[in-house]
């Protein structure tokens, strides 16, 4: 299951990122898992659009691996971390904030047939409550 596990927002895209972890026991695709704000639930279509990264790069991520979506660009691929382990790093291209004045980020599962909200994570503190 992915997990969001650090949020940090920025007014710069550059200072940007989400960090996501594999928290389950086995491995999982990446292609198919969207991140996106609060406007998933009560936004407008154009909300939604401005606020929803979906991967769609076969990229297996290993139990408790972490991922991180940052909001300005760069390449997509695997990194060495400053541990010394591997981080799957993913850029969305972005010329704007996205998370910078969002209520909620919520990491879900879209490829298949059901669209579950795995967890919602407030913006503004790092306490995760759990939705379905």
């Amino acid at each position: 299951m992915l997990r969001i596990a650090e949020i940090k927002h920025s007014q710069s895209v550059r200072g940007e990122y989400i960090v996501l972890q594999n928290t389950g026991l086995v491995a999982i695709n990446l292609r198919g898992w969207a991140v996106c704000s609060e406007a998933l639930m009560d936004g407008t279509i154009r909300d939604i659009a401005a606020s929803l990264y979906v991967f769609q790069t076969d990229a297996v991520v290993k139990p408790y691996t972490k991922v991180v979506l940052f909001t300005g660009s760069g390449e997509d691929g695997w990194r060495e971390t400053t541990d010394g382990r591997q981080a799957y790093c993913a850029y969305w291209n972005r010329e704007t904030p996205v998370w910078h004045g969002a209520r909620a980020v919520n990491v879900l599962h879209v490829a298949g047939t059901r669209s579950v909200v795995e967890n919602a994570v407030p913006v503004c503190d790092s306490l995760s409550t759990a939705s379905a």
